[in-house]
């Protein structure tokens, strides 16, 4: 009986989702993992002086955007900005948007950039992107998945998608040397 309710919410769920998506022409998928969590970035280990950058109250969030299809009836060219990217809300509800970008993103290789995906294509991999999001508990976030959204501009649909894969490591300190070497 369980497997029944189960295979009805499913049906559900994709009729709605079809339903919703069908009306959205021109939608690309953008899709992501998180590899990784830490509150601080340690810029160079050995260096003297030592200089480290905090999370504050919460938690650097490490993204790599694998891949953004743009092969939608109506594709139009799409235009992915990094800086459009955050993450929403924390392990106890708070809606407090963490903001993309943070000052030591210079020292670390492949960092995403502005690109034009173009209409009826599919990108490679895009980068990665370090997202500074605030919490009240940020122990909680420490192997947390957060999901990744997208201030779409108007005529823009983005859909994203979280790849499988296993829970965010949690670098403690995180540095340029174990970002880099992040799969």
């Amino acid at each position: 009986m369980l497997q029944l309710h189960a295979n009805i919410r499913a049906i559900l769920i994709g009729s709605v989702g079809s339903i919703f998506l069908s009306g959205c022409q021109n939608t690309v998928i953008l899709h992501y993992r998180q590899p990784a969590n830490c509150y601080l970035f340690d810029s160079n280990p050995t260096g003297s002086p030592h200089t480290t950058t905090s999370a504050g109250s919460g938690m650097f969030l490490f993204y790599d955007i694998v891949s953004i299809e743009n092969k939608a009836s109506g594709a139009k060219d799409f235009n992915f900005n990094p800086a459009k990217l955050f993450a929403n809300g924390d392990s106890k509800g708070n809606t407090v948007p963490g903001t993309p970008g943070a000052s030591f993103t210079y020292l670390l290789t492949g960092i995403a950039v502005p690109k034009l995906v173009p209409k009826g294509t599919t990108s490679g991999s895009l980068g990665r992107v370090v997202i500074n999001l605030p919490s009240d508990d940020p122990a909680a976030l420490k192997t947390a998945q957060m999901n990744l959204l997208y201030k779409s501009a108007s005529g823009e649909s983005v859909l994203l998608a979280r790849d499988p894969g296993p829970a965010p490591k949690f670098l403690d300190p995180c540095t340029p040397a174990n970002v880099n070497a992040l799969p």
